[in-house]
């Protein structure tokens, strides 16, 4: 059971990589300064919630524009 939990994270980090490599060579001012984290937080967060189309989550962290997303409460900042 381990191994299927490790797969699982390795993929999601490929996943959650290729997300941002795309923003990186497509729009880089998207990850200046703290973009970067928040970017990868998001992805991350959608990842682990279910989302798992890489077109989908490329398009929701642009959407982001580079702030950090608050689960609790649904805000952006």
């Amino acid at each position: 059971m381990a191994s299927t939990s490790q797969r699982s994270t390795a993929e999601k980090s490929v996943i959650v990589e290729r997300a941002v490599t795309r923003i990186s060579d497509n729009a880089s001012a998207v990850l200046d300064g703290p973009g970067e984290e928040n970017a990868t937080a998001l992805l991350l967060y959608l990842v682990e919630n279910g989302v798992s189309d890489e077109d989908d989550l490329v398009e929701l962290a642009l959407l982001a524009n580079g702030k950090r997303y608050n689960p609790n409460d649904g805000t952006f900042s």
